[in-house]
């Protein structure tokens, strides 16, 4: 078996993305319920420093406020913001899960997202440096979506699609709004690369 063939799952474990669905259903309820209880309306944006109880700082790691590395990756500013990254999640989350299992999947979006959103913390300034968002892990679950395809583990249209969709939007939200690429979504990437590289069965 080549190293491309062994990040494979058995194809029993690619029936249901469980890991994908969970990650959306607690992605959409935290945020509903960060904007309701800030805002009091769900469609309510609140501001980046209101979810302060939730987010993720270099500081709160030390202070081993470890559950941030869930929390900030499950809240949004803008709930417009968190149905599109729940869709990207659901798509790439599912082309991905069936090929590296649900453990895995977990991993590139714990491990990947939280890495790739302090990594953005560094190029804003305080106090809108708080990490917040499932994009930077989508972008990891995408990178790992991209290694599946270019060593010919998965070479699905689905895969191709869902992970060229997820980049795309992303990357195009970014020049709209800041010009270029946010580094924090380009770090998911190549973490995601990184991580799928090392899978093994």
């Amino acid at each position: 078996m080549t190293e491309s063939q062994s990040i494979a799952v058995p194809a029993a474990s690619r029936r249901i993305p469980w890991c994908t669905l969970l990650l959306c259903a607690a992605t959409a309820m935290l945020s509903v319920h960060a904007a309701i209880e800030i805002s009091g309306t769900w469609l309510g944006r609140v501001r980046i420093v209101q979810l302060e109880d939730y987010g993720l700082r270099f500081g709160y790691l030390r202070d081993l406020e470890l559950w941030r590395l869930v929390t900030a990756q499950l809240v949004h500013v803008k709930q417009p913001h968190m149905v599109s990254d729940v869709f990207c999640l659901l798509l790439v989350g599912t082309a991905v899960e069936r090929q590296v299992g649900s453990l895995r999947l977990f991993l590139l979006w714990l491990i990947g997202g939280s890495i790739a959103m302090l990594f953005s913390s560094l190029f804003v300034p305080w106090p809108w440096n708080l990490g917040t968002g499932a994009s930077q892990a989508i972008m990891a679950i995408a990178g790992a979506g991209l290694w599946l395809a270019w060593t010919g583990v998965d070479r699905s249209k689905f895969l191709r699609w869902s992970v060229g969709f997820a980049i795309a939007l992303a990357f195009a939200i970014d020049v709209v709004h800041v010009y270029y690429p946010k580094p924090g979504h380009v770090a998911g990437v190549l973490l995601g690369l990184l991580m799928a590289s090392r899978f093994r069965a």
